[in-house]
């Protein structure tokens, strides 16, 4: 666990205007350990700790600072000068009857001599997957986060993470033909990480890379692969934010309750899941973190919420209050909503009973650009790709330099089928939050391209 020391003084005089406040600490350390050419090739070990502070009343404000010898008292002093120099509004603060109680635990901590059995075993399982491997490399990763968050009304709760991250790069050639595949994944524990799936699933990948054919472009019938899914909940998920929706901001705004998508599309966002190592006690307004069930059946059943989206609503909060992931070297200390395990849902097709049924057809194994494909406001998107072009239910020829087109709304509409391979990764870079994806079999669909 982490501690915060010293709160208790920095709460017996407030700054002046200042009626409640809330200091969180939030510490995050990563061991990792690489494997590449039957060796270990890389370690590495960081640990950052940065403390937030929040400050409401007449005047109100944030402040943020990774000096962690630092002085509360002043801390909570910037957060309320921030907040005069902005003119900053009232800031929303859970009650404490209503926050998360306690301390909560989550994973199990792995040894330096288990991760580099693992990144070993992994590297040795790449390699062997296919002959046409030239290189390829292994990261174990063990993430913990710890936080620490008091208010001044006597609320202290804790909790503890450890989740354990996978990445993959495997580069591959075949008849002078170069491929190559990257991609993550998460586990509960280091025992739960199996080498010989994941170097199946690189292989798999490789196999749908060959050299592309000529495409003619219109609507025709796809199975969007995990892949391709993953990269477009990774934006998508803000649909179904509550601030956009009050605002306006999503295609979804005043779809609450509508038939939205496919009978058998079902989207949730869970704290936790059995097949991801990532989980979420409460958000860093201390409400806990409860299941949501975005779209259940088709029909959009629920929305993302931090307080002053569910107040907006007329719902109480259901634990989604975040930072703004920062793609850069500053802290994020603007709130905003953000999802903790959003995924679609898995069905019962496997992906083989849907490549029976997609016949003549377009098969996505893979896209691109997932920061600037869809704009959230107007639903529309159009995402670059590759995928495996099919006739009569047989592969013809790949295709490369393609993109799909079309809504949000029209694509989730479109679903036929569902496949049961969910795949759940972290967001890239950040890992602020976790998308999960199967396969989905959509009826028709605009695909460009030459």
């Amino acid at each position: 666990m982490i501690l915060l020391h010293n709160f208790e003084q920095a709460f017996q005089a407030l700054p002046e205007g200042v009626s409640r406040a809330e200091i969180e600490a939030e510490r995050r350390e990563v061991v990792s350990i690489e494997a590449s050419n039957g060796e270990i090739s890389k370690t590495g070990a960081s640990s950052v700790t940065t403390i937030y502070a929040r400050v409401s009343g007449s005047v109100s404000g944030t402040a943020c600072t990774q000096n962690i010898g630092g002085d509360l008292a002043d801390l909570l002093q910037n957060a309320r000068n921030n907040g005069a120099y902005a003119a900053g509004g009232p800031i929303p603060m859970q009650r404490r009857e209503m926050m998360f109680s306690g301390s909560a635990v989550f994973g199990k901590p792995a040894t330096v001599s288990e991760m580099r059995g693992k990144a070993l075993c992994l590297d040795k399982a790449l390699r062997s997957a296919d002959n046409a491997i030239y290189s390829a490399s292994a990261e174990v990763r063990m993430e913990r986060t710890a936080c620490h968050l008091v208010s001044s009304d006597g609320a202290n709760i804790q909790s503890d993470d450890y989740a354990m991250v996978v990445s993959v790069s495997v580069q591959a050639e075949r008849d002078g033909f170069g491929c190559g595949v990257e991609f993550e994944c998460s586990a509960v524990s280091v025992d739960e990480i199996d080498p010989e799936k994941i170097a199946q699933q690189a292989s798999e990948r490789l196999r749908l890379q060959q050299k592309p054919g000529s495409f003619v472009p219109g609507k025709y019938r796809v199975l969007l692969e995990q892949p391709a899914v993953w990269y477009l909940m990774l934006t998508a998920w803000q649909a179904f934010s509550g601030p956009k929706c009050s605002a306006g901001t999503s295609c979804l705004s005043a779809k609450m309750q509508n038939q939205v998508g496919s009978s058998c599309l079902n989207i949730s966002d869970l704290p936790t899941h059995p097949a991801c190592g990532c989980h979420s006690a409460f958000d860093f307004e201390g409400t806990p973190c409860m299941p949501v069930k975005l779209m259940e059946n088709g029909r959009m059943t629920g929305m993302l919420h931090n307080l002053e989206s569910a107040a907006h609503f007329g719902v109480s909060s259901n634990g989604r209050a975040g930072r703004a992931p920062s793609l850069t070297s500053g802290i994020p200390n603007l709130y905003t909503v953000t999802p903790r395990i959003c995924l679609i849902e898995p069905g019962s097709n496997s992906k083989e009973s849907l490549l029976e049924r997609l016949s003549d057809g377009v098969r996505i194994t893979e896209s691109y650009d997932p920061f600037h494909c869809l704009d959230v406001t107007s639903g529309h998107f159009s995402i670059p790709c590759r995928g495996i072009l099919y006739k009569n239910g047989r592969p013809t020829c790949n295709v490369s330099s393609i993109a799909i087109h079309g809504t949000l709304e029209n694509l989730f509409q479109m679903v036929e089928a569902v496949g049961n391979d969910l795949m759940i990764a972290p967001f890239i870079m950040t890992h602020a939050y976790c998308v999960g994806a199967p396969s989905l079999l959509i009826r028709e669909l605009t695909v460009s391209g030459k």
